[in-house]
Parts: structure tokens; sequence; C-alpha cells
């Protein structure tokens, strides 16, 4: 989830949006009446940021952080074995794990919480997943230029790889100070090792006492 999208969820309940018939629609709820959808335009942005309602005070500080390019800290990234469709309550239940993965070295008492967490999922493929997008390919052949061939792998390239899809998890930290990176980074060190992820990039630098 984008830092713009969890300001909208924040400014959700907040914000009236007048539709069809003078009904009024939340930001969420605008998506149901073509006339309120067609004004939800990059002024939604600038009106939470410039606001002065206290109700939309957390949405706003998320806007003004982004402005001032005061952003969320990479903690580290990693990778499953295979492929995996994770829903968006299943992210924060991973952003829990990781606040609770606490390795058995010392985090100079540092407390880590859920919501501290962030964890966002990037598929990489070529347009089908894992499958190889060359075999819903046909080529024709100029000596019988109205039949269309299917080739194999190999007759494309040697140097085609053997998966075609690739997927990456990160995890961001919302509190930046070095005492609370250094401990989530510990946090998600081990938490990668619980769920039997790959050891995270740097790790024998960032983590040596669980790696």
């Amino acid at each position: 989830m984008s830092r713009i999208t969890e300001a909208f969820i924040k400014a959700n309940p907040h914000i009236q949006i007048q539709g069809s018939g003078g009904k009024m629609f939340t930001i969420s709820a605008a998506i149901d009446d073509m006339e309120a959808y067609t004004k939800l335009t990059d002024n939604m942005f600038e009106q939470i940021l410039y606001s002065s309602s206290s109700k939309l005070a957390e949405a706003r500080e998320i806007l003004q952080n982004i402005t001032c390019r005061r952003l969320y800290k990479c903690v580290g990234q990693t990778q499953t074995e295979v492929r995996v469709e994770v829903s968006q309550k299943k992210l924060l239940e991973w952003a829990g794990c990781v606040a609770r993965s606490r390795p058995r070295n010392d985090l100079k008492h540092v407390t880590l919480q859920p919501e501290d967490f962030v964890v966002h999922i990037i598929n990489m493929d070529w347009g089908m997943k894992e499958k190889n997008p060359i075999n819903n390919m046909r080529f024709y052949c100029k000596n019988d230029p109205t039949k269309a061939y299917q080739i194999s792998k190999d007759q494309v390239s040697k140097l085609l790889p053997e998966r075609f899809a690739e997927q990456l998890i990160r995890v961001y930290c919302k509190k930046t100070d070095e005492r609370t990176m250094e401990a989530a980074k510990k946090n998600f060190a081990q938490w990668c090792m619980d769920m039997n992820f790959s050891k995270p990039q740097d790790g024998d630098v960032i983590t040596p006492e669980v790696t």
C-alpha cells in the first residue's frame, strides 16, 4: 500500500463528495456514482494537504511528509521460493509477524508495533506470470506465409531464462531513527528465517547475529 493510499484511507470517512441528486459520498464510495467519481481528481491530494480540519490531521501529516521527502525507510528485501498470492489482510498479518519476530540478541529495548511496518509485494514477469510468453506466439515462414508455426524456447535464444517471473517482498519501517531501524532490520532478518524466505540482501552486514 502506497503512502498516498494510506493517507486517503485515513481521510476517507471525513471527506464528502457530492454526486448525482445531491447525494454525498466518501472517497471510497464515489466509484458508485459517476458524477461523484469524476470529482476524484488530483485536487483530492491538495484538499487534504492544505486542510485545517483536526479529523484530517493524520492524513495531512502523511502527505506533508511525502512532499518534504520524509519517506518510510526500506528495512530489507527478500524472496519466496514460489510465487504467493497475498491479500491486503495477509500483508497486515505479515507486518505484525515482523514486529513480533525478535531475535535472541539484545535489541536495545526498542519496542516495535505492527503499525510500524509496511509489507509490499512486487511482481515482475514477462506478461504471463510464470509462463513463457513465447509459447503463446506464432511465427511465419517465408516459404509458406499462410501458415503459422509455434517454435521452441531453444529456437528463440539459448539465453532465455528458466523462470519468467520473480516476486520480491519489501518491508518498510515508518520510524526512521537509527536505533529503531537497527532493531527493525534484525526483526526482518529473523522473520525471513522463520518464513523460510531468502536471506535479506546484505544480510551478513546488516544482521550478522541472526544470519
